[in-house]
């Protein structure tokens, strides 16, 4: 399997944790569930992930945004802010 059909082209919803001083980078929660092996119950998890958001500025915590995997940016962003879909606190 090479690594170009490992990454997800479909946007992932997310929501915002924090933001950054200069608006560039966001700090999101990705949920998501899945079965326990032993008792067939449903586990929520997260992943927590920072985004570059350069090409949104009136991002606010609480948001709900979709994001994208793109090339590495820095240390820890290899995600990308593609659309907001709601900006409620």
């Amino acid at each position: 399997m090479s690594i170009k059909s490992e990454i997800t082209r479909n946007p992932v919803k997310c929501k915002i944790i924090s933001v950054s001083k200069d608006n560039k980078t966001v700090k999101l929660l990705m949920p998501r569930i899945v079965p326990a092996k032993m008792y067939l119950k449903r586990l929520h998890k997260h992943s927590l992930l920072f985004a570059d958001s350069s090409k949104f500025t009136n991002l606010e915590v609480g948001a709900e945004v979709e994001i994208l995997p793109c090339r590495r940016i820095s240390k820890m962003k290899s995600w990308e802010v593609t659309s907001v879909i709601s900006n409620q606190r």
